[in-house]
């Protein structure tokens, strides 16, 4: 049954019907991440949950309002705490206190994926789900190609 599913500690996104986009290149990384000693089981895991749900595109096909690596986006949190903003990056990158956050971190594989506007949980060590709705993506690198190329269309049909 899925509510004892959602007990887990496996991050969800909400509303579950929409799965999570991930670009191939992404996966590729993600998954030779998880192969490093220092990588915990719960965060294999998490990894392992995330491949099993998500659509995996090529990155040209990769939605301008979706997070990706390297993407910048502003959370809230649901409960009206300060917004966050973050970039989400590898582990071996990560600087919380610079808005650089891991990937694998609780908050960052629920972001990882999600939309624009959507709300994600993400359930830290302390137990406590936490709601994040993202209000904005301030840079996502997939979407350098469609500037490109609109700029490209538009100087062809001048």
């Amino acid at each position: 049954m899925s509510t004892a599913r959602a007990a887990s500690p496996i991050t969800m996104k909400s509303p579950p019907e929409v799965p999570p986009i991930l670009s191939e290149h992404d996966m590729d990384r993600l998954r030779a991440c998880v192969l490093s000693p220092m990588v915990s089981v719960q965060q294999r895991a998490l990894v392992e949950a995330l491949e099993s749900i998500a659509v995996i595109v090529d990155p040209m096909e990769i939605p301008p309002d979706v997070v990706t690596m390297n993407t910048t986006v502003e959370c809230t949190a649901v409960d009206g705490a300060d917004p966050h903003r973050w970039t989400l990056v590898y582990p071996d990158e990560a600087d919380y206190l610079q808005g650089r956050l891991s990937v694998l971190s609780p908050a960052g594989i629920a972001l990882l994926g999600a939309r624009h506007g959507q709300t994600v949980v993400c359930c830290p060590p302390s137990g406590l789900p936490t709601h994040y709705v993202i209000t904005g993506i301030l840079w996502q690198p997939e979407s350098r190609h469609m500037t490109e190329c609109s700029r490209r269309n538009n100087t062809s049909e001048d």
